[in-house]
């Protein structure tokens, strides 16, 4: 995790959006799944989506050790049963679409996840609120702040969180504009 957290949640959405969560934050939530398919760099276009690949949960440490700041870009989904076949064009469909789709129902999945410069911008849809919590409650070192998870899952305010301390913050997908005046 990055020294900073800053989070909202949209409910009606089931979307919560993040700065300061590393894919490598994530991992523990994703042990009980079979594993991930991913999708690096750019998403393509909808007559060519981008080349994803499927990895089993015993890939995803040596994953979290990887640079994927490097990507730029990168999208994921976690899975349970079966991997997808190779090529299956539903998942690239999946995982080039930024937007409100869900979790992938064919995949068993929990999380979709949208992610620019791993850390900067994390853009996580859910099936499920409490395995976001699960999540939030291992990725967030007690350093950083004490975030009301009750208050977040009402997705009235968002949050910045840093150095023990935790402030209101304005709800925006604009992260720049954020950590330009928090930085």
């Amino acid at each position: 995790m990055r020294h900073y957290l800053y989070i909202w949640h949209d409910p009606a959405a089931r979307m919560l959006v993040a700065s300061g969560i590393e894919f490598n934050d994530v991992i523990p939530a994703l042990l009980d799944a079979d594993g991930i398919v991913l999708r690096r760099g750019s998403a393509g276009t909808a007559g060519k989506p981008a080349a994803w690949q499927a990895l089993a949960r015993q890939q995803l440490p040596a994953l979290a050790r990887e640079d994927l700041h490097a990507c730029g870009s990168h999208a994921w989904a976690d899975y349970h049963g079966a991997p997808p076949a190779p090529g299956d064009a539903d998942v690239a469909a999946i995982l080039g679409h930024r937007g409100a789709l869900g979790p992938p129902a064919a995949l068993r999945s929990r999380f979709l996840a949208f992610a620019h410069d791993d850390g900067w911008y994390l853009k996580l849809l859910y099936a499920a609120w409490n395995d976001v919590a699960q999540l939030l409650a291992s990725a967030i070192p007690p350093a950083l702040g004490a975030l009301d998870v009750d208050a977040l899952q009402r997705g009235s305010d968002a949050y910045w969180l840093q150095d023990g301390a935790v402030q209101a913050e304005l709800k925006t997908h604009d992260i720049d504009s954020v950590l330009n005046r928090r930085l």
